[in-house]
């Protein structure tokens, strides 16, 4: 066993990478989800001869490959349909895991073989229960064949790696940033203290979903800009830990400081080239024409290529009707289950569907075509008066649009005015109404006011007119429909008309930018505020805080001592001077503490699994193939860096 090279798999809930012990670096690295391509039923096919002789026809099956990992070219296209065996932390889909161990086997060179001659070493989750190793023993030992395998766990295998520079250090605190989980770890004597350890259901999915959320909030008209793999590079490179957030917060409430450090990212956005604002309304035209062609050959090659689908399928379903025929109902029995048909009855309604669908596409192209809709939009646009060209009557129509706006303008300014006491306009319409008001009404005999009979007769109305010099104080309706006529044709016989001329053009690119400022801090600060996004759970401090009073006063000081932080969160710039300040708020007055960060949080696990590998001891750590037949699918054998095995009880 100790001839045979070790394969090295630190099965990560976010990445998963795989390598030799005697490597220096993992030779595989991907993502840990699968995909599968929807199926076409239509092209789906069973292999099977339908009848025998010169008539036989063999009709392929193809189904749908599975990519893994770095196979998915673009994983943004496919994030609805992606997989992954984890849930959380923890393994659940075995499916999916064993598709994976294909994908990793073929990979490392082992595609053909009938098992894998080779120990193996395995990461697996902190307290991983006994079903989820009964499954992973069953897999690895039955179905690949493997000789042997060490269980451990990430973050110790990290500490390992660690204690290569650091000598004679067994006591630590370490904190290890997973995709999905937290833990806080302490290690006293180099031994776990799994009855302290404690964990917090806050991980980096969280905070890329948390980024992802606030800027789909804060842009809804980018949401198809704003992707999972733009959020996981935006808190990669740019988030940062405060170290205190509360001030930070109040620095980006300052539009100096805002400006400074905002970040602005600019979307694909297709302006308006020099060479389309150049042609003429006739070449717009034209080119839109070209268009509606183009639309309509695409249109009408799909609609062969069904056809011809479409007549393959009713010759497949035919030969099938011909077995029936014969009596060769084996064959068609057969031949009905591949096709996933029911029964007769459903072969002769299939049949009669496609023949009525080649029907209707036949009697289709025989017929006239009807004009596309773009057709139909630009022959129901108004044309240009006989006797008069084109561009004059674009012009004349530019001319009224230009009226309709200065009468919308002066009844703004108009308004504006008379909102100020001393504007002449305001001054005018006060010394109207206190003239009407002067009016004495005439009396009745008795002493009591008559009615003046204001209103009955329409021309008293005309008060108001004076009053307001302007007609009114809204915009005519029909100015307004008139207008949106007019920027209509213009806008489709001219695109250099801009309908909203008050718009510098060089904004329109600032309309697809997103700007990235308190997010940065605002997003990773959910590993220590959970309850941003609505989880009850403590924050990190809080946890630190938690499992050190588990402890006494001097066992404490042995772990903060060597506070260690592993994992992907790790990477986060500001996380240590922010753990410094939270030890220093809740440690006794001058004690001492010590925080080292790992020198690769991703990879230091994987490198500490081959410092495992090469050690004298390493073959007492495995897992064989007759203990797993002796002691029980569950079984493992334990050593420093793996998990506790407590026995399933029985009943």
């Amino acid at each position: 066993m100790a001839d045979k090279r070790v394969l090295i798999i630190d099965n990560g809930s976010y990445e998963c990478r795989v390598g030799w012990s005697d490597s220096k670096e993992p030779d595989l690295r991907f993502r840990n989800v699968l995909t599968k391509p929807r199926k076409d039923r239509k092209k789906e096919a069973a292999a099977q001869h339908i009848s025998e002789g010169s008539s036989s026809q063999t009709v392929v099956e193809q189904s749908a490959e599975i990519q893994v990992g770095n196979d998915i070219t673009n994983i943004e296209a496919v994030r609805a349909h992606l997989k992954s065996p984890f849930e959380r932390n923890v393994i659940t889909n075995w499916n999916h895991q064993e598709q994976i161990f294909d994908y990793i086997f073929t990979k490392m060179g082992f595609d053909g073989q009938d098992k894998i001659d080779h120990p193996i070493i395995l990461t697996e989750a902190l307290a991983n229960p006994n079903f989820c190793r009964q499954q992973m023993n069953e897999l690895l030992f039955e179905c690949y064949g493997i000789p042997s395998v060490s269980y451990g766990i990430d973050a110790l295998y990290s500490w390992k790696h660690h204690q290569q520079k650091q000598k004679n250090i067994s006591d630590a605190l370490i904190i290890s940033f997973g995709y999905s989980t937290t833990h806080v770890i302490p290690v006293l004597d180099g031994k776990l203290q799994l009855e302290h350890v404690r964990r917090l259901n806050v991980g980096g999915y969280h905070i890329i979903t948390y980024l992802f959320r606030l800027m789909q909030m804060k842009y809804p008209v980018h949401l198809n800009a704003i992707t999972i793999s733009r959020m996981e590079k935006l808190v990669h490179e740019h988030c940062h830990i405060a170290v205190d957030y509360r001030e930070e917060l109040m620095q980006w409430a300052q539009m100096d400081y805002y400006d400074e450090h905002i970040m602005k990212i600019q979307l694909p956005y297709n302006a308006v080239t020099a060479t389309n604002a150049m042609l003429t309304a006739e070449q717009k035209q034209e080119k839109r024409r070209e268009l509606a062609h183009r639309l309509l050959d695409i249109k009408k090659n799909r609609e062969q290529e069904k056809l011809r689908e479409d007549e393959q399928q009713l010759f497949v379903y035919n030969k099938l009707r011909q077995l029936y025929e014969q009596k060769k109902l084996d064959k068609f029995e057969r031949a009905l289950q591949q096709q996933q048909i029911g029964t007769l009855e459903d072969l002769d309604s299939l049949i009669a569907t496609i023949k009525s669908r080649i029907k209707r596409v036949q009697e289709r192209a025989q017929s006239a075509p009807r004009p596309s809709k773009q057709q139909e939009k630009l022959n129901k646009m108004p044309k240009p008066p006989e006797g008069m060209s084109q561009a004059d009557w674009l012009a004349e129509l530019q001319g009224k649009r230009e009226k309709i706006l200065g009468r919308k303008q002066a009844r703004q300014q108009q308004r504006s005015e008379q909102a100020k006491r001393h504007t002449h306009a305001a001054q005018e319409r006060m010394r109207i109404i206190s003239s009407l008001a002067k009016n004495e009404k005439r009396r009745k005999a008795n002493g009591e006011e008559e009615d003046d009979g204001f209103g009955m007769n329409d021309n008293d109305w005309d008060v108001y007119k004076r009053i307001n010099r302007y007609n009114d104080d809204s915009d005519s309706d029909a100015d307004n429909e008139k207008l949106l006529q007019f920027d209509k044709i213009l806008n489709h016989y001219d695109a250099n008309t801009d309908g909203n001329s008050n718009v510098p053009p060089q904004s329109a690119a600032e309309n697809y930018q997103l700007h990235f400022g308190v997010e940065n801090i605002r997003v990773p600060e959910v590993l220590f505020q959970p309850s941003m996004i609505g989880c009850s759970e403590a924050g990190l401090a809080e946890l630190i805080a938690f499992v050190l009073k588990l402890f006494p006063a001097a066992e404490q000081q042995r772990l903060v001592e060597h506070v260690y932080l592993t994992g992907g969160c790790a990477q986060f710039k500001g996380l240590k001077e922010r753990l410094i300040k939270e030890l220093m708020e809740m440690r006794p007055f001058q004690s001492k503490f010590a925080i080292y960060e790992s020198d690769e949080p991703t990879l230091s696990a994987w490198l500490g699994a081959c410092v495992h590998a090469g050690e004298p001891t390493f073959g007492q750590t495995l897992t064989t193939r007759q203990d797993h037949q002796e002691h029980g699918k569950e079984f493992f054998r334990e050593h420093t860096f793996s998990n506790i095995f407590y026995p399933t009880p029985k009943d």
